[in-house]
């Protein structure tokens, strides 16, 4: 008797020290409490710390950490523990079970108490860099590893709203910064951009710019013949908005009623006969979903379409604003066309040089790949364009010559093809008081617009002649139509 006696004991001994070292090894210095969470290296966990005495939250009964590694859903695993000692509620779990980003590139979560009391970010007591200044106000995990001053400045450039005078519109590239339309990496024939006319951003004082120059560049600069839409139909929502003071509603460019026309829009995800479960594609499942049948179906439609004669190049692909769902498609179809991960990433960041407070970071897309093709490390890939393929191709979702007709259809450099004939209707070229059209046709009149795509002048044509006078040296573009074909070159004025 005395000697399970003396067991007994041992074994409550045993475990209060157990409970005491636990205790310990989770109690918070003032730091780790004032930063919502510990780290641990060594055990490769952290451990989120909510305090009630900081937090000055009253009548809690549960505390549980939502973010962007729960889909910011109520999760069991998720909800706190009560620390009675410390008066505080506390939750240990690995990375492993944290790594999912959001925005930010870095994990990112908010408490909520009694299961639907979100929890303000805006406390004095969360230092700098903790939480990310998007539009949301999240919370961040910052790893030891990570590169703490760049994330700082990730999260100021996070806020900024861009104005007006903040772009240089005398450059094609302050243009291209407030419109988000630029070349897909890897390819010559595919672009991206925010929506061709919808307005996403009213409260951007920049946003009229912004549609207009999308116009000027798909419509004038490229001649874009096709549209791969990532988002709803919009044609039919035509609305009016006040944007820094001055009305504005929304219209259909002509060059994109004349894409509709010619049945070159894709509207991804809305033919239910390639999948009876498909849907418009979401910002969940194109970034922490990408071996979905969803996601899978979804790439198989893009590049069936752009490999379908009857679709032209050049391409454009977007969605609302031309971050997510742009982002992803254009970097697998990319990846797909031969672009480096270090291409595909810098591209990816350009989208926050339109400053809209709606930040992205590439470890965000960095972590999609990783999931898509089951590895650490995307950026140290020998071969990204064979993995890529390889997955597609293995998933049942392409075939290698599908792939293969895509990457030749979208290497056509834009500037020689389809109805983009640069220079070769116009000659001579540089010219000085006039330019002939080499083309045999009914042109009758040509319009010249500067660089930067403001329509100069209209002239007549006689005898295939145009006559340049009043026209200053430089640069231009100039634009007519042939039996309703649209022909576009580069001018230069001497």
């Amino acid at each position: 008797m005395k000697n399970n006696y003396t067991t007994i004991k041992s074994f409550l001994v045993l475990i209060a020290l157990c409970y005491s070292a636990f205790l310990f090894a989770i109690n918070p210095t003032d730091a780790d409490k004032q930063r919502c969470y510990i780290e641990n290296t060594t055990d490769r966990t952290i451990t989120f710390i909510y305090d009630l005495g900081l937090w000055k939250t009253t009548n809690v009964n549960s505390v549980e950490v939502r973010g962007s590694f729960t889909g910011w859903d109520s999760q069991v695993d998720f909800i706190m523990q009560y620390d009675v000692e410390n008066n505080l509620y506390y939750l240990t779990c690995p990375y492993s079970k944290i790594k999912r980003p959001g925005n930010s590139g870095q994990p990112e979560y908010k408490f909520v108490v009694n299961g639907s009391n979100w929890q303000s970010t805006s406390k004095t007591f969360i230092p700098e860099g903790y939480v990310f200044k998007n539009a949301d106000k999240n919370m961040i995990i910052v790893y030891a590893s990570d590169d703490f001053e760049q994330i700082k400045a990730n999260s100021i450039t996070a806020n900024v709203l861009k104005k007006p005078t903040d772009f240089d519109y005398e450059t094609k590239l302050g243009k291209e910064e407030v419109s988000n339309f630029r070349m897909v990496p890897g390819t010559r024939a595919l672009f991206r951009s925010y929506h061709p006319f919808h307005v996403n951003r009213p409260n951007s004082a920049a946003e009229i710019d912004r549609l207009n120059y999308i116009t000027q560049f798909a419509d004038i600069w490229y001649n874009i013949q096709s549209d791969i839409c990532l988002t709803d139909d919009e044609t039919g929502k035509m609305t009016t908005y006040t944007i820094n003071g001055v009305k504005y509603t929304e219209s259909i460019p002509e060059y994109y009623q004349q894409i509709i026309a010619n049945n070159s829009v894709l509207y991804v995800g809305t033919d239910k006969t390639i999948n009876p479960d498909n849907e418009v594609p979401s910002y969940n499942e194109v970034y922490y979903n990408p071996r979905g049948s969803l996601f899978g179906h979804w790439m198989q439609e893009v590049v069936r379409f752009i490999n379908n004669e009857n679709q032209k190049v050049p391409f454009l692909i977007h969605c609302a604003i031309g971050t997510d769902r742009t982002g992803v498609f254009s970097a697998m179809i990319g990846a797909m066309c031969g672009a480096s991960w270090s291409e595909i990433a810098e591209d990816y960041q350009k989208t926050n040089r339109m400053g809209i407070q709606d930040f992205r970071d590439y470890h965000l897309l960095k972590y999609t790949f990783e999931e898509l093709l089951q590895i650490d490390d995307v950026s140290i890939i020998p071969n990204l364009q064979e993995s890529v393929s390889n997955y597609f191709v293995q998933a049942g979702y392409l075939e290698e010559d599908e792939i293969s007709n895509m990457v030749t259809k979208l290497s056509i450099d834009v500037s020689v093809s389809n109805n983009y004939l640069k220079d070769a209707f116009l000659y001579p070229n540089p010219a000085s008081s006039y330019v002939y059209l080499s083309e045999k046709s009914d042109i009758k009149n040509v319009t010249i617009y500067r660089n930067d795509g403001r329509e100069l002048k209209n002239i007549s044509v006689e005898n295939s002649k145009v006559d340049l006078s009043g026209i200053k040296s430089g640069c231009y573009i100039v634009r007519a139509n042939n039996n309703s074909e649209a022909l576009t070159g580069k001018l230069l004025v001497k």
